[in-house]
């Protein structure tokens, strides 16, 4: 059986035990092993690269939900379509989802069971489109605060139902028009 160290680092609590096993694998390494010089070290320090610009197009949208994490992209497409007119119309500055918060006040309507009504509305301000994608996906794709993200779903269709059923939007069929949208564009 072995270890990963993955699964060391994430377990570590820095209990007495832990940091005598610590001190143990450091005199395995040696100082070669644990030189600014070594292979792992080198990349353990290298910061991910920001994504290149991506196009305001369904395709660059996928890639940068991809970039950002989202298990099916195709769905953060889809959205970015349906709540943006395919890119041409934002919420709020580089907000091409109708993500609600500090920043610009529109115009727009929501549905609470009554049929739509028309509301004001203060959208997120993004400094940049992948800002606004990456915040998409942190916080409704993956796992965030207690709330499990819709990256569990089992397919595309499913996570357009999630997405519904978690509370991201307010539109009775809001999944439906994600699914025929991945189904004409993707």
């Amino acid at each position: 059986m072995s270890i990963k160290l993955l699964d060391v680092i994430k377990n570590y609590k820095g209990l007495p035990h832990q940091q005598q096993a610590i001190e143990a694998l450091e005199q395995l390494l040696g100082s070669q092993g644990l030189s600014d010089e070594a292979e792992w070290v080198k990349i353990w320090r290298t910061p991910t690269p920001q994504p290149q610009p991506f196009d305001n197009t369904w395709e660059g949208i996928k890639a940068a939900a991809w970039h950002a994490g989202a298990k099916y992209p195709e769905v953060v497409a889809a959205q970015w379509a349906l709540e943006s007119a395919f890119g041409t119309a934002i919420s709020g500055k580089n907000n091409y989802f109708g993500i609600k918060g500090t920043g610009t006040v529109k115009t727009t309507w929501e549905d609470y069971n009554n049929g739509p009504v028309t509301i004001q509305a203060s959208f997120k301000d993004f400094i940049t489109p992948y800002d606004c994608v990456e915040y998409l996906v942190n916080r409704w794709y993956k796992d965030y605060k207690g709330y499990k993200g819709v990256n569990r779903a089992t397919s595309r269709e499913n996570c357009a139902y999630l997405l519904k059923k978690e509370g991201y939007a307010t539109d009775p069929v809001y999944a439906q028009k994600l699914i025929r949208l991945m189904e004409q564009y993707d």
